[in-house]
This record gives structure tokens, C-alpha cells and sequence, in this order.
């Protein structure tokens, strides 16, 4: 391991939130699973907060109810019986938000323990030093056929 990689090994944190943003943002269907999981596992837990706690002082400061927030209702009789209900709509929207912080931050945690431990088994190992890089075979090539060419150039400047 060379000191580079060593000190690349280092930034945890910062390689932590990549791997989960990276997770998050490839969206396979493991990743898939885990976030059903875990959404049905918090699910009343939210739903309660976004409805019983947050909505709850949204609609109480406007002195309305999450099912009163209707756009374009339609009444059968005194009874509302359809329409866009807003309401319903931002606390799911909230349900959601923090459904989503919750299994990002859960990811968050499982890469930041994976990259410390990975960071720790690095340092164990001994330090290597950078090796130079090899050309590539275009590269030899490519120097080669400037070779020639100047020798080429030099034979024609001699005619």
C-alpha cells in the first residue's frame, strides 16, 4: 500500500457519504429491497410524526384540518365527497421525506463502519512506494514511429 492510497484510505467520512450517494443515486434492486424494508419497519413511526405531530401544527397555526386542504371540491349534499386534497398529498410527501433521510442515514453509518474498518486494516500494512507507470503499448508505439520519423527526416535532410 503506498502512501497515497494510505491517505485516500483516511478520508472515511467523506468516502462514506459517496458510496451512499452513489448507492442511492444506481438504484439496483438489493438497495430496492432494504428500502421497503425498512420504510414498513418505520413506517407507523412516520406516519405518526408527519401526521400526528407536524401536520398537526401546520393545520392548527392556518386553523384547518389535513382533510379540509381541497382543491376543487365537490360536495354531494354537505358532504365532501371529492377533489384534489393537498393535505393528504404533504403529509404522504413528509412520510416520504423522512422515510428517505432515515435509510440514507442508515447507509451513511453502514459505509462509514465499513471504510473505518477498511482504513484500519490498511494501516496495518506496510508502505510501498509509488511505483512509476508503465507506458502503454500505443505510447511505445507513438515513440517509436517519432524515432523514425526523425531518423526519416534526417536521412531527406542529407539528399
Amino acid at each position: 500500500m503506498t502512501q497515497k492510497e494510505l491517505n485516500e484510505k483516511s478520508k472515511i467520512c467523506k468516502k462514506s457519504f459517496l458510496d451512499a450517494k452513489k448507492v442511492v443515486l444506481r438504484g439496483n434492486m438489493f438497495m430496492l429491497a432494504i428500502g421497503l424494508l425498512l420504510g414498513a419497519a418505520f413506517g407507523a413511526l412516520v406516519t405518526s410524526l408527519a401526521n400526528d405531530v407536524i401536520m398537526a401544527a401546520i393545520t392548527r397555526s392556518f386553523s384547518l384540518k389535513v382533510d379540509a386542504w381541497v382543491i376543487w371540491p365537490k360536495y354531494d349534499g354537505a358532504n365532501l365527497v371529492g377533489g384534489i386534497y393537498i393535505g393528504k398529498f404533504l403529509s404522504a410527501l413528509l412520510n416520504f421525506i423522512i422515510v428517505s433521510t432515515f435509510i440514507f442515514l442508515g447507509l451513511l453509518i453502514v459505509f462509514l463502519v465499513k471504510n473505518a474498518i477498511d482504513y484500519s486494516k490498511a494501516k496495518k500494512m506496510p508502505i510501498e512506494p509509488e511505483l512509476e507507470p508503465q507506458p502503454t503499448n500505443e505510447e511505445l508505439m507513438l515513440k517509436e514511429l517519432k524515432r523514425l520519423n526523425e531518423q526519416i527526416s534526417k536521412l531527406d535532410s542529407k539528399k
